[in-house]
């Protein structure tokens, strides 16, 4: 029986997603690659103004550029995680110095969203992409002198994501730089912009919000209820299975009976994930960068894309319940189910390595730092000491994420895990949910 769109409306008034029907997906910038195998010539910086183009060929997630988005309306004042990012940037910079393929030119290229003249966004654009060439300079130091930056904008003439709501100008509201190669006009995707793009595909926003599939600019209105109907149907299945598998974490029976599985529906949701995925992740050969998909729901699941001033509610770009474990959910079901099942195994093991980051950031308070990977299991307990319920955004006070080492730890503990160390893994990180101290 599928759950009344009303049966969330309460929910759905306080935070930009239901807690327990779809976590809330949002973005984080480009993949931050690992040194390009560069060094850095070229002595100069060079600004210039870049002409508007109507359109642009799509480069998603590229090696050879780089987004810094959200930045604030009418503002180019960098952010902490711009210039978090911008410091990364010049440290791959910078190490290409003894390599061998240099980086030799930098070209950054500001972006806008719509609301304001042309004119007034071309320099808007401008300012910003200023900023970061600014910051960079200062990252780089005394390599600074050593490579050609340019600057210029193209104002409000590329969004990459609809202006008809705020995180879609959020995402448009950027910074791209490219690297070794002219800004040609490509458009990139962010992190950020690939959780918002999630949104658009898959989540059932409330009637009354211009967001989600509803908000799609590229469904008809027939693919737009057929993909609403596709999720209330798959929704109750894979929390029915989260409930059963939390159960089994404390040594309880399973109490929560599954629904039958639509076959169909399941299939057509995971090519709209999938599709999504090769979009935005794409490697050569047809298969998709894992290290930059594991990236993105690492740092979504640590609370590194959060930008809660956006839109009309707090939460953006955070987990908002534990749906977050729905993702592996999923995953699991169209592996035992034989759809797409090579591809969703070679996914799955990130989706079940980031719920050991996710429990520790938006459980209730107190946080503290998370433990060392690998580390024993708590004990179980009764009564639990997370309820599954009490995750949510809100929880998120900047304690208890997971360092850069962390993350590094938890993909060597996973690398290499088959499917039912993977089930295991699931059924151990819901006791560290419920049961952690």
């Amino acid at each position: 029986m599928q759950p009344a769109i009303e049966s969330f409306a309460g929910i759905g008034q306080e935070v930009e997603l239901y807690p327990e029907l779809f976590p809330e997906l949002e973005v984080r910038t480009v993949q931050r690659p690992p040194p390009r195998q560069t060094r850095v010539i070229a002595p100069r910086f060079s600004p210039v103004s870049l002409a508007p183009v109507a359109t642009s060929p799509a480069c998603f997630l590229r090696r050879d550029t780089e987004i810094l988005d959200f930045f604030l309306l009418n503002s180019s004042t960098l952010r902490p995680f711009h210039i978090r990012q911008t410091r990364e940037i010049a440290q791959r910079i910078i190490a290409s110095l003894s390599l061998s393929t240099p980086i030799r030119s930098v070209t950054i290229v500001g972006h806008t969203d719509e609301r304001g003249s042309e004119r007034f966004n071309l320099e808007l654009g401008e300012k910003r992409a200023r900023a970061i060439a600014s910051r960079l300079s200062q990252e780089l130091g005394a390599s600074a002198s050593r490579v050609l930056v340019t600057a210029g904008s193209r104002g409000k003439t590329a969004p990459i994501s609809p202006n008809s709501f705020e995180r879609g100008r959020a995402c448009n509201r950027r910074v791209q730089l490219f690297f070794n190669c002219p800004a040609d006009g490509c458009l990139g995707r962010s992190f950020r912009n690939f959780f918002t793009e999630y949104d658009m595909r898959t989540f059932p926003a409330p009637p009354d919000r211009p967001f989600g599939i509803d908000a799609n600019p590229n469904l008809t209105a027939d693919q737009k209820a057929q993909r609403k109907a596709d999720v209330f149907k798959l929704i109750p299945m894979l929390l029915a299975r989260r409930n059963n598998r939390a159960s089994a974490a404390l040594g309880q029976p399973a109490a929560t009976p599954i629904p039958a599985l639509d076959l169909d529906a399941a299939k057509r949701l995971s090519e709209v994930q999938l599709q999504l995925f090769f979009e935005s992740f794409a490697a050569p050969g047809n298969t998709l960068d894992l290290a930059a998909f594991r990236r993105a729901f690492y740092d979504f699941a640590n609370g590194d894309l959060r930008t809660p001033e956006i839109g009309p509610n707090a939460g953006v770009g955070e987990p908002d319940s534990a749906a977050f474990f729905l993702f592996a959910e999923f995953a699991f079901l169209c592996i035992e189910n034989g759809i797409r099942a090579q591809v969703w195994t070679e996914i799955l093991p990130w989706f079940v390595s980031a719920q050991e980051i996710f429990i520790y950031v938006y459980r209730r308070a107190p946080h503290s730092a998370p433990p060392p990977v690998p580390s024993l299991l708590p004990p179980v307990c009764s009564p639990v000491r997370h309820p599954l319920s009490t995750y949510t955004f809100k929880n998120f006070d900047g304690k208890g994420q997971s360092s850069e080492q962390r993350k590094g730890d938890l993909f060597s503990k996973y690398n290499g895990m088959n499917l039912n160390q993977l089930k295991d893994a699931a059924r151990e990180n819901l006791l560290r949910a419920q049961c952690s101290p």
